[in-house]
C-alpha cells in the first residue's frame, strides 16, 4: 500500500494504489481489470493480475520478491538509483517472467521462499531457504535466488504449497516433490544434520508402500500433507502439537513424523484443501466443512473453550469439525487460509470469517487480538462487498473482494 501505510492495519482496508492501477487498465486488457490471485508470505506478498503477471512487495532481504530492489539504476536520471522504499512497499511486476511470456496460474509464498506455476505447468522458484541456524540457500552454493528460476523442468506442475522454508509440489501425473529445509521431517524423508543442504534438491515423496498418486498437497510452517487418488489424507513433519493430524505416536523421535502417515480421522471425508500455520492445520471438505487440529492455546482451531476437544489440553491431535456461524448446507466454505496463529475462510456466497490470534490486526477485527471462534468479517448478504479469496501470512492477511450487484 506504499510507504505511507507502514503501520498496523486492524481491519480490511482498500488498497487505493491497486484501484488506481485498475482504473488505468494496468492489470489486464483494459480499465477495470484487476487482481485474480494473492499469496501472503512471512514479510512479503505476491499478486497475480488478469494478464498472468506476478507482482511482489514487502521485505526483500532474502530475495523473496523475485527481483532486485537495491541499487537499481533510475532510467530517467543517469547516475541515480530508484528509491528502495518505493520498490518494496508498492507492488512491482516480475519483469523477467513477463519477458519469458510466463503467465502465472498459481503462486505461493513462504517465509523467504516463493514460487509460481504457469498456465503451461512450468514451475519457477526464487528467494532463499533458511535452516535453524540461519541461511541455508541452495545445493548449487547460491544463498539467494533473486530472479525466478525454473525447477522440475521435466515435469508439468499443477499445484505448489509452501511451509516456512520448504516446498511441496504436485505434478499432473500425481507425483509429489519436496525440497528445502528438512530438519523437522517436513520433506517426507530423513535429512542428516551434516548434509542438510541435500534437502534443497527436489525428491519424490512416496505415499505408503505402493506410492499412490496424489490429487492435492498442502503445508504448514514445518509440516506437509497430501491427498491420494483414493481420498486418503497423509501428513508428515513436525507433530509436537498434533498438527499433522496423525495422532501422537510415542515411537516418534521428538514428535516428528519422518515419512507420510495416514490421517485416519478424515477417512471417508473428501478433503480438497489443506493449509497450516506454525503448529496447527485446517482441512476443507468438498461439502464445505472445516476441520482443524494442532495447537489450540491461541484460538488457532476456532473451537469454543467449552468444546469437548478442548478439555484439559492445549492441543488437539486429530482433526475435529469447526462450527461456523452459517451451516455448510446453507453456505459452504470454498476456500481456507492459515497464518502463524490465525485463519480465514471464504464461503460460496461471499462471506469471510476469521479467528485466532493477531496482535498486529491479522484477523481483521478492530480491537480484538484474539478471536476464539470463526467470526464474520464480511457478511454473506447485505453488504457492499463479497469475499472472493484470502491468504494469511506471517503477520498480515490479503483479501480479494468484488462489488456486490444490487
Amino acid at each position: 500500500m506504499g510507504p505511507s501505510y507502514l503501520d498496523e492495519v486492524s481491519k480490511p482496508t482498500r488498497n487505493t494504489w491497486v484501484e488506481e492501477k485498475m482504473a488505468q487498465g494496468v492489470f489486464g486488457s483494459g480499465p477495470g481489470s484487476g487482481i485474480v490471485g494473492v499469496a501472503a508470505g512471512g514479510l512479503h506478498s505476491l499478486l497475480i493480475d488478469e494478464n498472468g503477471t506476478v507482482w511482489s512487495c514487502g521485505v526483500n532481504d532474502d530475495a523473496a520478491l523475485g527481483r532486485i530492489t537495491k541499487d537499481v539504476p533510475d532510467p530517467n536520471t543517469p547516475g541515480q538509483f530508484l528509491n528502495v522504499d518505493l520498490l518494496t512497499t508498492f507492488p512491482h511486476p516480475l519483469q523477467t517472467l513477463v519477458d519469458d511470456s510466463f503467465r502465472a496460474l498459481k503462486i505461493a509464498a513462504g517465509d523467504s521462499i516463493s514460487a509460481a506455476i504457469s498456465t503451461e505447468g512450468e514451475l519457477r522458484v526464487w528467494g532463499s531457504f533458511r535452516a535453524n541456524e540461519g541461511a541455508l540457500g541452495f545445493s548449487t552454493g547460491l544463498t539467494h535466488q533473486f530472479i525466478p528460476k525454473a525447477a522440475l523442468p521435466n515435469e508439468r506442475c499443477v499445484n505448489v504449497a509452501t511451509g516456512n522454508n520448504h516446498l511441496v509440489v504436485l505434478t499432473v501425473t500425481g507425483s509429489i516433490y519436496s525440497w528445502g529445509a528438512g530438519e523437522q521431517g517436513q520433506l517426507g524423508r530423513k535429512i542428516l544434520e551434516r548434509r542438510k543442504i541435500h534437502g534443497t534438491n527436489p525428491e519424490r515423496v512416496v505415499l505408503g508402500a505402493r506410492g499412490r498418486r496424489a490429487v492435492a498437497v498442502g503445508a504448514g510452517s514445518f509440516h506437509s500433507f497430501a491427498v491420494d487418488e483414493d481420498g486418503a489424507v497423509w501428513g508428515w513433519g513436525l507433530n509436537s502439537a498434533g498438527q499433522t493430524g496423525t495422532g501422537i505416536n510415542t515411537s516418534d523421535t521428538d514428535s516428528i513424523v519422518q515419512t507420510p502417515r495416514r490421517v485416519l480421522g478424515l477417512d471417508g471425508i473428501q478433503i480438497v484443501e489443506i493449509v497450516g500455520g506454525d503448529l496447527h492445520t485446517l482441512f476443507l471438505s468438498a461439502d464445505g466443512r472445516v476441520f482443524a487440529c494442532g495447537r489450540s492455546d491461541s484460538a488457532q482451531l476456532g473451537l469454543a473453550l467449552n468444546h469437548p476437544a478442548m478439555a484439559d489440553t492445549d492441543h488437539v491431535v486429530e482433526p475435529v469439525h469447526v462450527p461456523l456461524p452459517n451451516s455448510h448446507e446453507d453456505d459452504p466454505v470454498v476456500h481456507i487460509a492459515a497464518g502463524t496463529r490465525f485463519n480465514a475462510a471464504v464461503t460460496r456466497d461471499g462471506a469471510m470469517y476469521t479467528w485466532g490470534e493477531g496482535a498486529q490486526g491479522e484477523v481483521g477485527i478492530a480491537d480484538q487480538e484474539r478471536v476464539q471462534t470463526p467470526t464474520v468479517v464480511v457478511r454473506r448478504a447485505g453488504g457492499s462487498w463479497a469475499a472472493v479469496n484470502v491468504s494469511c501470512g506471517g503477520q498480515h492477511s490479503l483479501g480479494l473482494f468484488r462489488k456486490r450487484v444490487t
